[in-house]
């Protein structure tokens, strides 16, 4: 078994012939040698900027991203080389949305941009492609004599040598049928013409690429303008997404000041796409074959350096060439950036658990909560939530899988249910519920991130919790349960069966006597299983969606109601005949979209 499958979380002994880029790690003793050039050791496995994956000497082929999606793949790893940056320089939480950086980079005129709007409004491509500049190609041939207007080189030799093209003979000579005539075309696929029509072709793929990614941008903000003053969402979802919005933007006015310009932008940009479609459809470009190209450097004719028009198509594809320079690396180089890029998308993962955790771990790595500690640790690239009570083993709760990959979604199914998949999930990402068997969408395009990891850990922390609500501690000495009466009010004592069970929070001083009662009485196991109980109690009577103290009520056989008089939430633990559910609603509310982690559904096994 020598790679190990993120996705499945299994060691697997061969790869399929399409490998999932960043979905195997390779697990063997010895390197293995990807495409001729880097020795793999306990790494990744993912592309070096080609489709072509050799491992010593097995072929196999990596999953093709979606080439639509590609604009807003580039725009997404932009993002996170940022957020990558700031994580390592700041000691606080940082948002995990958007940088401002990154869309203020975005949202100015490139100095390539700048030179192309300012060549089409002068009409220097639209001259070129009028009045182009253009070779005569001659071409002799025989023909009828009705249409031939100039003679080639050579053709009374060809007429005395060829009596087939005579038409008759007659004394004074010969009358001819056909004639090698010389014919001239205009020839438009000279250098000069090459570079031109494939400058169009790559200015096309360049504006495209940016108005997508510049529609992103703006698809991002006005989202973000929409949770100010937002109609049907929970006034609490809105203040927590523009609080971490407000990291990215400090206010609403300069939010709509960096839409206004990203407008803007957006407008040149598809008014030179326009103009640039035009320049295809007419003129000069339709005449040069589309097989013509114009590779290597730019070799400058004297038409391309003085011509009054050409010059500009010599500039416009050299300013071009340093836009797009980035993608000339040597694939060790590539290959290198997207490990380092894989890496960052864990951090990542790392920054989206901890403001999801923030109401139990308050942005550390460790804290103590309902009785356990709790602590977030990275393994490798994932990351994993523990719990440990006193006296046994800590417990991975959750297993966080940050997948760096645009390519589609795999059919299969995580196999563990505290195995989560997250992804960039660029174009897929669902509103209307956190998570989708599996799969949770990480991306600094999703407003709703945090609220999304938020749903994740809060049903994977309470799911405890709630299982052990009204769980009888056995075997209480008989002292113990005669000398209980004072807190009967919190406790259910079953003395035939020498069981009780806490069904609210005991005050401290009642506590104190029983844990002290049971120590007396050798029953030290059942004095640390009612602490736990209490603290569980504690957590569960604070409200999470405002914190207030909620009183629990008891409902027959083991669930409770709680109605927050403060924040109007309101909590129900049932138990049905194979299973336990417990429902939270805001409101009455339970959408997502509208009250984010605010509103849940939790169900498990029935205990025996």
């Amino acid at each position: 078994m020598n790679w190990f499958d993120r996705l499945l979380g299994e060691p697997v002994a061969t790869l399929p012939g399409l490998v999932e880029p960043g979905r195997f790690c390779w697990a063997g003793k010895s390197g293995v040698t990807i495409n001729g050039h880097t020795l793999l050791r306990q790494d990744i496995l993912v592309p070096d900027g080609s489709d072509r994956c050799l491992l010593d000497e097995a072929l196999h082929g990596f999953v093709p991203s979606n080439a639509l999606l590609s604009p807003q793949a580039e725009l997404f790893a932009s993002a996170l080389e940022s957020l990558d940056a700031e994580f390592s320089r700041q000691a606080t939480l940082r948002s995990p949305l958007m940088p401002a950086e990154v869309i203020n980079e975005q949202s100015h005129l490139l100095p390539f941009e700048v030179s192309l709007l300012d060549v089409i409004s002068k009409g220097h491509l639209h001259q070129v492609s009028l009045r182009p500049r253009l070779d005569l190609h001659y071409e002799d041939e025989v023909t009828d004599v009705a249409r031939a207007k100039r003679m080639a080189k050579g053709a009374l030799v060809h007429l005395a040598s060829h009596s087939e093209c005579w038409q008759r003979q007659t004394l004074s000579g010969v009358i001819p049928r056909k004639v090698l005539a010389r014919f001239s075309e205009d020839d438009y696929n000279t250098y000069e013409n090459r570079v031109y029509a494939r400058l169009l072709d790559r200015i096309e793929r360049h504006l495209w690429r940016r108005i997508a990614t510049l529609e992103q941008i703006q698809g991002t903000l006005s989202k973000a303008l929409e949770f100010y003053g937002a109609d049907g969402l929970d006034h609490r979802l809105a203040i927590a997404i523009c609080a971490l919005w407000g990291q990215t933007f400090s206010n609403q006015e300069m939010t709509s000041e960096a839409s206004h310009l990203l407008g803007e932008t957006l407008r040149q940009l598809k008014a030179a796409s326009k103009a640039i479609a035009g320049l295809k459809q007419t003129g000069l470009y339709p005449l040069v074959p589309r097989s013509a190209q114009a590779s290597g450097g730019l070799h400058l004719t004297n038409i391309l350096s003085h011509d009054a028009h050409y010059r500009h198509v010599a500039v416009l594809w050299e300013e071009l060439r340093k836009v797009q320079g980035r993608a000339g690396k040597p694939p060790q180089e590539r290959l290198q950036q997207n490990r380092q890029l894989a890496s960052a998308y864990s951090r990542y993962a790392g920054l989206m658990l901890r403001h999801a955790l923030a109401p139990y771990l308050d942005g550390k790595d460790e804290a103590q909560w309902a009785g356990r500690i709790l602590s977030l640790r990275s393994s490798g690239l994932e990351w994993e939530l523990v719990s440990s009570i006193m006296g046994t083993d800590a417990k991975v709760l959750l297993t966080v899988v940050p997948w760096f990959s645009f390519t589609e979604r795999p059919d299969h199914t995580p196999g563990l249910p505290q195995r989560v998949i997250a992804w960039p999930a660029l174009g897929q990402v669902n509103n209307e519920a956190a998570l989708e068997a599996g799969w949770i969408a990480l991306s600094p395009f999703d407003l709703y991130g945090v609220e999304r990891f938020g749903h994740l850990v809060d049903a994977i922390l309470w799911q405890p919790l709630l299982q052990a609500y009204g769980t009888p501690i056995t075997k209480v000495p008989g002292t113990v349960m005669r000398g209980a009466g004072g807190a009967m009010s919190a406790l259910s004592l079953e003395t035939g069966s020498a069981q009780m069970v806490l069904r609210e929070v005991l005050s401290e001083k009642h506590l104190a006597q029983l844990q002290q009662a049971l120590t007396a009485a050798n029953a030290g196991q059942q004095a640390e299983a009612l602490g736990l109980r209490q603290q569980e109690l504690v957590a569960l009577q604070a409200c999470p969606v405002c914190g207030s103290s909620v009183r629990l009520v008891f409902q027959q056989p083991a669930g409770f109601k709680a109605n927050c008089g403060d924040c109007a939430t309101e909590r129900y633990l049932r138990h049905q005949t194979s299973q336990w559910v417990y429902e939270q609603k805001l409101n009455a509310e339970i959408d997502f979209r509208k009250v984010g982690r605010r509103a849940t559904h939790i169900q498990g096994p029935r205990r025996p």
